[in-house]
């Protein structure tokens, strides 16, 4: 069986071009839900297709703020980037990307 990814569009990280794609995700522990993903080695960053519209936002700002750290080779933990992506997200940012993301394809 093939696997359904769609792409969203692209964005520029740190002089890389990243892939933003949109497909199901599951996650290791069934009893989790896995939002976001991303592939530094790759410039990929998937979105599970299964949230809604908000949580997609918010997990794009996520993936992106853990790709800058990678890419600028910063420590970083999940409740650092939880925060940022929450209060960004609360800013609007998520919704922003979104729309750029698009325009850009």
């Amino acid at each position: 069986m093939t696997e359904k990814v769609k792409l969203l569009g692209n964005i520029d990280l740190g002089a890389h071009d990243y892939e933003i794609h949109i497909k199901k995700l599951i996650h290791e522990d069934e009893s989790k839900t896995l939002y976001g993903r991303h592939s530094v080695d790759q410039n990929v960053i998937f979105l599970n297709e299964d949230i809604v519209l908000s949580r997609k936002y918010e997990t794009l700002i996520h993936e992106i703020i853990h790709a800058i750290c990678y890419n600028t080779g910063q420590d970083h933990d999940e409740n650092m980037i939880e925060a940022l992506s929450n209060g960004l997200h609360q800013l609007g940012v998520g919704e922003y990307l979104w729309k750029k993301i698009q325009k850009k394809s």
